[in-house]
């Protein structure tokens, strides 16, 4: 693998993909219900001026009073002429939205989910050990708005880390259809959202088309203004907004080299479909570490009906209220540890445990627990694949091809940064993820005796969409903080 050297990692960014997940309780969209396209995640997804735009005491409290140019969502606007790519003050005359048409989930585009969710953890927990939580949605999204801008080689590697060699169009129409696809309710709501900020500079230029796919694909809305120390605080209020102030910082700066930010948001909070009760459910339990110490934990215990077998593990399923989504916790059988476990962990492997589940009767025992992790996924994306040295290396500016996104100036990726928040007790659970992509400029139950997984030891843990049986949540507990 070519080494990046240290001058590579320089602050200094074109745009930033963030991907949130969080509580949609602070979400501004009203809750929708999944029984219509309409009333799906996509449909959810805040597209309104009034949802999108910076908060107006934030904006008046800057130096710059008027951050924005508007949605552009109006597919009467003109297209830039003939050169293709749209200066960035003239931007909402230049772009509009096409309509498109998605790609129903299949085995192709499961399998290529499943290894991409299977290979991130593995890697993030080989990292960082301890309490591991990714967002494989998250970051999927974050690099797929990405891969738009990229060309040739450089496009090539990172499609074949995330969509396993499949096209571009492809893999656009498949997210497209699969996050239209994801339901939200009342009980269960999850909402989807993206939005674009340019950097209002002269000698900077965005490609038409690259900027009218994002739009299009993932109804992108796009803001225009000075990349200033006013624009960072408006960027950070929007994290803080979209994740219920649960992560309210990603930047704490912006260059002049800095040019284009691409924002994605998903918003999650889900009551259980059975409530423990905190007076007769709960009591507290030894729970062992990943280093044999041992703690005591607030145990949350209940009879679930979905059951986990496999050769070197147990679990149990237990549905979130409206029974769109299921948390999944996997524990590794007594002499197998959590680190064994997930090395030998691949996408083959996730789909065999997520469609595999046994009717039963299972007495279960969840620990309540609340975590923050953050990471740098840069060098583990490099080893997932999205590299090929001295060919083609989207972070490396001698190498990397993002001319789909701007001809203006060279471009490579210099971090993808990942901030995640998880908390999960006797009602529910709430949760939010951002993901910043930084590129610089150069059945029926048998009658038979419960099973019983209690966990009270390192365990894997997922948030699973119960219709495709993919993972938005996939996580790891060594210890309860």
């Amino acid at each position: 693998m070519k080494m990046i050297h240290q001058k590579h990692f320089r602050l200094p960014a074109l745009f930033i993909i963030l991907s949130l997940l969080c509580s949609l309780a602070a979400c501004s969209q009203a809750p929708v219900d999944a029984s219509s396209t309409s009333e799906s995640t996509a449909a959810a997804a805040p597209g309104t001026k009034a949802e999108t735009e910076p908060s107006k005491q934030v904006t008046e409290s800057s130096e710059y009073q008027d951050p924005t140019i508007g949605i552009i969502d109006d597919p009467t606007i003109p297209l830039v002429p003939q050169s293709g790519t749209v200066k960035a003050g003239n931007l909402i005359e230049g772009i509009s939205a096409e309509a498109v048409e998605g790609k129903a989930a299949d085995e192709v585009f499961t399998a290529s989910q499943y290894s991409f969710a299977a290979d991130l953890l593995r890697r993030s927990y080989a990292s960082d050990k301890g309490n591991c939580l990714v967002s494989p949605l998250s970051v999927m999204l974050a690099l797929a708005m990405t891969a738009n801008g990229a060309a040739d080689e450089t496009l090539q590697q990172m499609l074949d880390v995330l969509g396993d060699g499949m096209s571009m169009d492809d893999l656009n129409a498949y997210l497209y259809a699969y996050v239209k696809s994801l339901p939200s309710s009342t009980q269960a709501k999850l909402a989807i959202a993206n939005s674009i900020w340019l950097n209002d500079k002269e000698n900077f230029s965005v490609r038409n088309d690259f900027l009218k796919k994002d739009v299009s694909w993932y109804q992108a809305d796009v803001y225009k203004t000075p990349f200033t120390d006013a624009t960072v605080r408006e960027i950070n209020g929007w994290v803080s907004k979209h994740t219920d102030d649960m992560i309210q910082q990603i930047i704490n700066q912006l260059n002049d080299e800095d040019r284009l930010l691409l924002l994605n948001a998903i918003c999650f909070d889900a009551k259980w479909a059975s409530p423990y009760d905190p007076n007769y459910s709960v009591h507290e339990q030894p729970f062992t570490r990943a280093d044999d110490s041992t703690q005591t934990v607030s145990m949350m215990f209940s009879q679930e009906h979905e059951y986990y077998k496999g050769e070197n593990y147990t679990g149990f399923a237990k549905d979130y209220d409206g029974y769109s989504y299921k948390f999944v916790a996997i524990l590794p059988d007594q002499g197998t540890t959590l680190d064994q476990f997930l090395a030998d962990l691949d996408g083959e492997g996730l789909s065999d445990i997520l469609n595999a589940p046994i009717g039963t009767k299972v007495n279960a025992g969840l620990p309540k627990f609340s975590y923050e992790y953050s990471a740098s996924l840069k060098d583990r994306l490099q080893e997932m694949g999205i590299v090929n040295a001295f060919v083609s290396d989207p972070f490396d500016p001698d190498f990397a091809d993002f001319s789909l996104l701007s001809d203006t100036n060279p471009l490579y990726i210099s971090d993808v940064i990942h901030k995640t928040f998880i908390d999960v007790e006797e009602g529910g659970t709430r949760a939010a993820a951002v993901t910043a992509v930084i590129v610089a400029e150069a059945t029926a139950m048998p009658v038979e005796p419960p099973k019983q997984v209690i966990l009270d030891r390192p365990f894997l843990y997922m948030i699973v969409d119960n219709e495709s049986k993919l993972p938005i949540f996939i996580g790891t507990v060594n210890s309860i903080d």
